[in-house]
């Protein structure tokens, strides 16, 4: 038998597979903890069930008595799948089959070819691989670890070419390059450089107006000027959220089980946005996005509104809410919380210490205990006990005017139910004698219609026969479900009734049980519950009983039914409209997260991860490894203790919250980090390639108040950025993964600035701000096309905006490289591959921008002047004479090839296409 998660594994191979650091972390959170729960019990370095040793990776790599445990990349042929899944003879564990989520953890990590801890970062000078030891305390030597360090305050280093050194950034960056003998790299041309400020900090290309504006400014302060605008700029903050977005994990669904839409998502998203654009305060921004709701209301406000908001930055996670296992699927959310906290603001891996110490730093089990007390005092769900756990929507009002809305709400919806339960029973009522007549009332209608005289039948009755002549005229709509009566003789008619008449009483029959559970819903929640019509409901049915001729209008009520059932509906209706009237408006909601425990144990660790089995007292607390430099801040006893935790992450003194966040905003700039694994500054990561810059970099971002905006003008304004990306091979071999930074890093352009530029060069980007493109709550069925995320190429907003969901991420998202939203990932990975440039060649949205491109210069007659157009549009620039003369015996080709079968646009829009597609646009330099 085929592994049944087999068909959706080989979807999409997981980032880490190129990735020895994120594979090493997949298998500590993941595929350990597994082992631990359901396996290490027989299979440990003293019973070795069957010779096999799951307790350690040396003994997951050997294997036991039956060989291998895995074929690496291949989970079908994996006899550890096979046995854990119950596809072979031999079925583990004894107890049970894994549950599902587990299979696929394991399968996923084969996929990606089994990664076990180790790498370059783990292995001593004698070539051995370190561990820390599990059980012990931090030693001097863990905590002299660079990260892990105050930091410092270098001076600028001497240079010998101080010309170069505009900026003390020159400086850093001229010392190691003087130091190898290599000397900085030519500036590049202005056309280059506005490309590549713009792109940096809008996403967008620079506008034809853009351009020369900016080639025709000689003042010194000219490339200032374009930053101070494009900061200014709302596509700023389009931008600069979507990286943020990125370490968030931001999206619009829960993934996993059931996929639920967070319909409040959106406002998070544009809390972000609209920080970025005013450059809110970094250190405000963090402590907003972890304790908001528990900061004080600014002046004139009646709740912290935007620190309400913020907090989507732990609601969002992925959540599995149809999990059975309710502890399970709580303990899960904190630890995704602890994961996106730690990595987004510390670059720490702190979920690897979920069932031991971690493998490589300094971080105690206890320690990630001590921040699973917090998130475990913190509420995510309304009702997470339910069969489906109801997630949590914070009302953006006060606590008491909310509470006036529901109950209003409440009384409305009660009242209103009362009304619809009037109306169906009186339904019902009236039709009960008009459904035992329906075959009598379809023959004298045919008697109408042929202008015969109908039957002298005492139980007709005339405005009920004058509906049933307009229901079943051909002409006035022609009705499916009547065929049979349409094609009925004068001989065969009164059998083709009587079989209508049956149809009609077998399914009002059915209904008249579906509405009674429908009024007990209703009832149980109090709220409006109108009954579900399913695809396979009999239409004739409905269309006879509610719009037809046994249906009543609101306006015959008072002729055809009995005038206190009449004046009953009224009273009620009126009673409604009085509440609300009084009731306030509905409150704006957010998808938020409060102070409170979820019923789950708190302050102790769980061994092994499994939280049946408590161990040692894990007090609120911070990583005891960072205390040395910024001391453990004294945790209230009640509360979460997130405000605390937000306010000592974002201490001037915190050795590491500046120092990541520089290196992402470096790494967003230039495409790789100083330290160039941006979620990770632990013994996995990579060392910083300057180490004094990085420092620097983060006392002048704290020194400037935390501006997010003033950190990257100085980096801008530095000769190191505005370098080429054009070198020499000599260069190269000194420098080759230009670490030491010899040149500008060439870098292809996001999904992002793709499509948007794209869609911003031919006009139709719709730069309307905020807000959602997605309605609706809860999920929706396995198969319905509205579970499906929007398709970003088929919309003209920017990608920041067009909702994720995450169980079907946009096949243009997948197809370069965007992620998966449900870790935080700052980096993304880079691939090129074949489907990316048909893509690129021949899609529609690539083909629908190229048109009107080309329709939209079609106003300029001289081919030379439309050519040197659209090389100014798409490339920025105009083209020299080669490429003029090489266009235009393009131009000329294409139409003698293609003479009497394609037009003149035709060879206009092959040309716009090939511009699109060219690497000049598709790659920053």
């Amino acid at each position: 038998m085929r592994h049944a998660l087999l068909p959706l594994l080989l979807a999409a191979i997981p980032a880490f597979s190129q990735d020895a650091g994120a594979g090493a972390e997949y298998f500590e959170k993941k595929v350990r903890p597994l082992f631990a729960r359901s396996c290490v019990g027989c299979h440990n370095a003293k019973m070795q069930s069957a010779g096999l040793d799951l307790s350690t990776p040396a003994g997951i790599a050997a294997g036991g008595m039956s060989g291998a445990l895995f074929v690496k990349g291949k989970p079908a042929e994996s006899l550890l799948v096979k046995v854990l899944t119950y596809d072979e003879r031999l079925k583990m564990p004894p107890t049970g089959k894994l549950p599902a989520a587990d299979q696929k953890d394991l399968s996923l990590w084969i996929q990606a070819g089994a990664p076990l801890p180790g790498g370059i970062n783990a292995v001593s000078s004698s070539g051995a691989m370190q561990t820390r030891k599990h059980g012990r305390g931090i030693t001097d030597t863990e905590r002299s670890f660079w990260a892990y360090q105050a930091i410092a305050n270098p001076n600028p280093p001497t240079v010998k070419n101080i010309a170069w050194a505009k900026t003390p950034i020159d400086q850093f960056i001229l010392a190691r390059l003087e130091a190898k003998g290599l000397s900085p790299n030519r500036p590049a041309n202005h056309t280059a450089l506005l490309r590549r400020v713009t792109f940096a900090l809008t996403g967008l290309a620079p506008t034809v107006e853009e351009s020369r504006a900016y080639l025709a400014d000689q003042s010194p302060n000219a490339l200032e000027t374009v930053i101070d605008r494009l900061q200014d700029s709302p596509r700023y903050g389009e931008h600069w959220g979507r990286h943020w977005l990125d370490v968030a994990r931001y999206a619009d669904s829960t993934g996993n089980d059931e996929d639920h839409r967070y319909p409040y998502a959106f406002r998070y998203r544009d809390y972000v946005i609209e920080s970025f654009n005013k450059d809110v305060p970094y250190d405000q921004f963090i402590r907003e996005q972890i304790a908001g709701d528990l900061m004080p209301v600014g002046p004139g406000e009646r709740v912290n509104r935007k620190g309400i908001i913020a907090t989507g930055f732990l609601a969002l996670g992925a959540k599995a809410v149809a999990q059975q296992d309710k502890k399970k699927m709580l303990v899960d959310v904190y630890d995704e919380q602890i994961d996106v906290v730690s990595k987004g603001v510390l670059g720490l891996t702190m979920a690897c210490a979920r069932c031991h110490d971690h493998k490589f730093d300094p971080i105690l089990t206890k320690d990630y205990y001590a921040w699973n007390t917090i998130f475990a005092n913190t509420r995510n769900f309304k009702q997470p006990d339910q069969h489906v756990a109801s997630l949590l929507y914070t009302p953006l009002a006060p606590q008491e005017e909310y509470e006036r809305f529901i109950k209003g709400r409440d009384l409305s919806d009660k009242k209103r139910n009362e009304i619809a339960d009037l109306v169906e029973n009186q339904t019902f009522a009236h039709t009960l004698d008009l459904g035992n007549h329906l075959a009598e009332y379809m023959l004298a209608a045919r008697e109408v219609m042929a202008k015969r005289s109908p039957p002298a039948v005492g139980t007709l009755r005339k405005p009920v026969l004058d509906k049933w002549v307009v229901f079943l005229e051909e002409g006035q709509q022609k009705r499916s479900y009547l065929k049979d009566w349409y094609s009925a003789t004068d001989a065969t008619a009164p059998q083709i009734a009587a079989s209508y008449q049956k149809r009609y009483l077998a399914k009002r029959a059915d209904w008249t049980k579906a509405m009674e559970r429908t009024r007990k819903l209703r009832r149980d929640r109090n709220r409006s519950m109108p009954p579900k019509i399913s695809a396979d409901d009999d239409v004739f049915f409905f269309d006879v009983h509610y719009n037809g001729p046994n249906g009543v209008s609101e306006a015959e009520r008072p002729a055809l039914w009995p005038a206190e059932k009449v004046a009953a509906i009224k009273t009620l209706d009126t009673e409604m409209k009085a509440v609300l009237a009084e009731m306030p408006a509905e409150p704006d909601m957010a998808c938020a997260v409060a102070d409170g425990s979820e019923g789950v144990t708190g302050g102790k660790v769980y061994v092994r991860g499994d939280y049946s089995s408590l161990g040692e007292e894990a007090p609120k607390g911070v990583p005891t490894v960072l205390t040395t430099v910024s001391p453990a801040p004294e945790f209230a006893e009640k509360g979460s203790g997130r405000l605390e935790l937000a306010q000592w992450l974002t201490r001037p003194e915190n050795p590491l919250t500046a120092r990541v966040f520089v290196n992402r905003t470096w790494y967003w700039l230039f495409g790789e980090g100083i330290v160039r694994t941006p979620d990770n500054f632990g013994r996995m990561g990579e060392k910083p390639t300057n180490p004094e810059l990085l420092d620097y970099l983060a006392q002048q971002f704290v020194h400037n108040g935390w501006s997010m905006k003033k950190l990257q003008k100085m980096i801008l304004l530095s000769n190191t950025y505005q370098m080429s990306s054009l070198t020499d091979d000599a260069t190269v071999a000194i420098d080759p993964e230009n670490t030491l930074l010899s040149r500008f890093p060439r870098r292809r352009l996001s999904v992002e600035e793709l499509r948007d530029s794209m869609l911003s060069l031919d006009g139709t980007l719709d730069l309307t701000m905020g807000g959602s493109m997605q309605s609706g709550f809860g999920t929706d069925g396995e198969n319905s096309n509205d579970r499906l995320s929007i398709r970003p190429d088929t919309v003209k907003r920017r990608m920041v905006y067009v909702p994720l969901r995450r169980a079907n991420l946009p096949g243009l998202l997948n197809l370069f490289d965007f992620g998966d939203a449900t870790s935080s990932a700052s980096k993304r990975s880079s691939t090129t591959i074949a489907p990316q440039a048909l893509f690129l060649m021949n899609s529609d949205f690539i083909v629908e921008r190229a048109r009107n491109l080309a329709t939209q210069t079609a106003a300029t007659t001289n081919p030379s002047e439309r050519v040197k157009i659209l090389y100014l549009r798409i490339l920025g620039r105009e083209a020299n004479a080669g490429e003029l003369d090489t266009g235009l015996s393009y131009l000329n080709q294409f139409q003698l090839k293609f003479a009497g079968k394609r037009t003149e646009a035709d060879a206009w829009l092959s040309l716009s296409r090939i511009l699109l597609a060219s690497n000049e646009y598709i790659y920053l330099d």
